[in-house]
């Protein structure tokens, strides 16, 4: 190319480019790691899923032929679009936890379109779903968790239950993590785990619930929850294998 542009009467044509603001998206990358978590079960991954297919981003120039901005892919992109919607929603609500934070971006999250929501492939692939910044913002509410709730998570699956109880640290079995997604293995029947919410709208609030999960029959108990402001209360969800093909991945939204 540089020769060509160096002889006498060379010529370039630079093409109009042609920009389609109608395609649909988002769609899970071919590359995408998926789901289910292989150290537990009764544990959702991925949490969320976010840009990072040719995301046009600022590099470093010793390593990128002296370019400051070059098209990436992979979770070197996604990663720091989720990092940087936690930095805004810390600076907008400077006392919510990094786990309050994480909930309010998954509960607000959309679904990718590769199917529906309710498909489990689908499910592995988004996890809580595509990341929406500006719905983050009011979640309304969060599930919200700490220290104490990560180690009796660990104690629950691979640390010795001694960690746990020499603290006064309750044993937490791995569905019952109060996360802002439910994973539950080898339901043949039913199970009821337990989650607590927080409202953190502002003001008082009424949360009702609903499920959709083919071949399952979810319940939750209360069905409705009156919440202060700042208030957190426990709800207990049953989910009951209602024809559901054994031996197979299910499931829903909640």
């Amino acid at each position: 190319v540089h020769a060509y542009a160096r002889a006498a009467g060379a010529t370039a044509t630079i093409n109009k480019a042609s920009i389609t603001n109608s395609a649909p998206a988002p769609f899970t990358a071919s590359f995408s790691s998926r789901g289910p978590l292989q150290a537990s079960g009764d544990l959702l991954k991925p949490d969320i899923i976010a840009p990072g297919q040719d995301i046009l981003a600022g590099v470093a120039p010793p390593n990128n032929g002296g370019k400051l901005f070059d098209l990436y892919s992979g979770t070197s992109m996604s990663s720091p679009h989720v990092a940087g919607i936690a930095a805004l929603l810390k600076s907008l609500h400077p006392t919510w936890s990094p786990m309050a934070i994480k909930s309010a971006i998954m509960t607000t999250a959309g679904d990718v379109l590769d199917g529906p929501n309710t498909s489990s492939t689908v499910i592995f692939r988004q996890g809580a779903g595509h990341v929406q910044p500006n719905r983050a913002a009011d979640p309304g509410l969060v599930f919200d968790s700490g220290y104490a709730d990560w180690l009796g998570f660990l104690c629950g699956t691979q640390l010795p239950t001694a960690f746990c109880t020499s603290s006064g640290i309750p044993v937490i079995e791995p569905s019952n993590f109060n996360g802002a997604s439910i994973a539950i293995s080898n339901l043949a029947g039913s199970k009821t785990v337990k989650r607590r919410l927080t409202n953190v709208s502002g003001n008082p609030a009424t949360f009702s619930a609903s499920a959709v999960m083919p071949g399952f029959t979810v319940s939750v108990s209360p069905a409705q929850l009156d919440l202060a402001d700042g208030e957190t209360k426990e709800v207990a969800i049953t989910v009951t294998r209602n024809g559901a093909a054994l031996n197979t991945y299910g499931g829903g939204q909640l």
